[in-house]
Formats: structure tokens, sequence, C-alpha cells
């Protein structure tokens, strides 16, 4: 019998089992022959619905609408029953259907990790009669529930993959422009349609060596921009880099630092940590230069001494902490030289009061001889 002109309703307690070349196999016909119920195993090369049961891409909302292999379940609240392949040596894979209090019905899956003679199997995916898919729980608590025992974060070189969710990229090689991508879609339009990728994590190689796993990941949302010199499109934003390094960059795909920023940044408070506060200006020991020294390198370097040049900034940045402590140094240095400028004014003056002071008694006495 080359097929089956239509579809078979076989009743049974629990599953369907194919099990090939097995010597208790018998055909579909003598099944037929001798009754709907067998307890023996059935070969069955092909099975063919007739007539096709929807044409073209339309989904069903009845089960009844679908033509082939009909498994009945029990008739109470909750049941099992399901389509099952047993390996010669115990092992074997099963798709369960399972009833629970109502009408809502689950699908899952099974597999038999090692082999055993015992025919155990372990519970691996399940979809769910809300439409849930679950893997590693028969619970889904989302469209998507992945369960698993967690990685380590120490894994190294005995560990290609981790053991939660991978995204794999079959970029033909090392690319730094073609990756493995997560993207996130919504509607572009406010009716709720014209769905469009609006936010992404892309992972690229991080350098072009071979037999090399280093990475780069790139986190960026889609926005209208000329992004390529070409025009402006509905590019995506290189808008937050990791680097093979560690290293994070903000408007930069070559972060130079743990930390590089191509922008502006606005914050309440920053905090820069670093050492060797210049306090040993107010050392006795310390030779404060003299003003007469600071104005001949001005006049030769147009900088003052210990700060970087115009020049020296524009190509290489400031570095906030060790600036602040150049710079609280010359603040250091110009206090010390307005105390001893105090200094020497109040001198000054007191010398020049004592010469005031003897110039009236001088001109006291002169009146008194005029007399």
């Amino acid at each position: 019998m080359n097929y089956i002109s239509r579809f078979f309703t076989i009743k049974m307690f629990c599953a369907l089992i194919l099990i090939g070349n097995s010597v208790f196999a018998q055909t579909l016909q003598t099944v037929t022959d001798n009754g709907s119920t067998s307890t023996n195993g059935i070969t069955v090369s092909y099975l063919i619905a007739n007539p096709i049961s929807l044409a073209g891409a339309v989904l069903p909302t009845n089960i009844g609408t679908l033509n082939g292999i009909r498994i009945n379940g029990s008739t109470t609240t909750s049941s099992h029953n399901g389509l099952t392949y047993q390996s010669g040596g115990g092992g074997g894979a099963a798709i369960g259907f399972s009833r629970g209090g109502s009408y809502d019905t689950n699908i899952d899956f099974y597999t038999s990790g090692v082999v055993n003679s015992t025919g155990n199997i372990s519970h691996r995916m399940r979809i769910a009669s809300n439409g849930y898919v679950g893997v590693g729980t028969s619970t889904p608590q989302s469209v998507l529930h992945i369960v698993n025992n967690g990685d380590n974060v120490d894994a190294g070189n005995p560990n290609q993959y981790s053991q939660g969710l991978i995204i794999e990229g079959r970029t033909g090689g090392r690319s730094a422009s073609v990756g493995a991508q997560l993207e996130f879609v919504i509607p572009a339009n406010t009716d709720g349609v014209n769905p469009w990728g609006q936010g992404r994590i892309i992972t690229v190689a991080g350098n072009s060596l071979n037999g090399n796993a280093v990475g780069k990941m790139i986190i960026g949302t889609r926005r209208m921009f000329d992004k390529k010199g070409t025009g402006q499109q509905w590019f995506y934003g290189d808008d937050i880099v990791i680097d093979g390094a560690g290293n994070v960059g903000i408007g930069t795909l070559s972060p130079k630092e743990k930390l590089s920023i191509n922008g502006k940044i606005r914050a309440q408070e920053i905090k820069v940590e670093t050492a060797n506060w210049p306090d040993y200006v107010f050392a006795k020991d310390y030779e404060l230069p003299s003003l007469k020294v600071t104005e001949q390198y001005i006049k030769e370097k147009g900088h003052l001494p210990g700060i970087p040049s115009a020049e020296e900034v524009k190509t290489n940045g400031v570095d906030l902490g060790e600036m602040n402590a150049r710079l609280l140094k010359k603040i250091e240095e110009l206090t010390l030289h307005l105390i001893e400028s105090e200094k020497r004014n109040t001198l000054q003056n007191a010398k020049q009061q004592n010469l005031i002071d003897q110039q009236q008694k001088d001109i006291k006495y002169l009146k008194s001889r005029l007399k």
C-alpha cells in the first residue's frame, strides 16, 4: 500500500510507537484488518493526508479542519498521550500531548540523554496552551522562558559555548562588520503596523586573527542619519561599544580607555581618584620657583611650567585628576608668592611709616626752633 487516501483515527491508551526494523512490526493494513488497536509496532513507509487540509498560508482555527494522524486522548480532566521513538539500546525521544484541568492542551518534548535499558526520558521543552514556550521548564512564564543551571562568570577555554541562550552568526570568517545579532522590533506606525527593528545588540570579531575568540559588542538604536556619508537612511547607530580589551566606547567604535566618550557629558557629580596630591608644595624643603624663572619659561614656551600646551591637549586630551592636581599646585605656588609679597609689603609699609613718623618729628622740631 503506497499511500493512505484518508486520515486514520487511531485510538490508543498511551502512544503511537514507530519502531524501526522491529521483529514485532506489522503493516497498517494488518492492524486495519484485525481491529483498530494493537500492542505491536506498525511499519509505515509514509502517510499522506488526503484531501489537503488548508491551501496556501491559511492557518487553521479549528482542529477539525486538519487532516492527518490523530491521537485521541482520554476524556478525563488530565491525560497524557504522545508519539515516541525508541532505539535499540533503550534510549529514546517523545512528543507528548497533555490536557490540563479544562480543555487547555500542552505539547511537550522529551529526550533521553544517555543510553539506558529502562527507557527513561527527560522533559526538555513545552509549548503551553497559552502559546508560551518553556525550555528546561514545564511552567513557562513568558513567550520564551529558558531555565538551566546557569553559567560560570569565569568560564574559560573548556567552554566554547555558554550554557544559556546562544545566537550564532555564520559569518564565514573573522568579520568586523557582520556578526551575530539580537534585534528588538516594534511598530513604526502609530496604528500598530509596519514592524521595524529599532534596537539591537550585535557581536562582531574584535580582530582579524585566525583561531582567535576576541569579540566586540555593539549596542545601538535605529534613527535617520548619514552614517556612511552616502545620505540619510534608517541606520543603526554604534552607540555603545565594548571591545575585546573590555574598554567601553560611547559614540566611538575604537575606545582607548576603560570609558571613551565622543560627545558631551552632563552629570550631577563626578568623583576622580588620584594620588600625589600637591600638599608637598607647603613643605619647608620645597623649592618654590621664582616669578622671574616662571616669566622666562612663559616667554619661551607660551604656557605655564608643568601644564600641557594647547597642542598637547588637542592631541591627547586632559586627565582630569592629574590636571586638577597640577592646577592646585600652581594655585599653592601662587599663594606662597602672595604670602611672601604680603610680608614684603608689610615690611615696606612699616619702614615707610617709621620714615614718615621721623619726618613729622623733624618738622615739629624745626617749627619749634623758628619761634
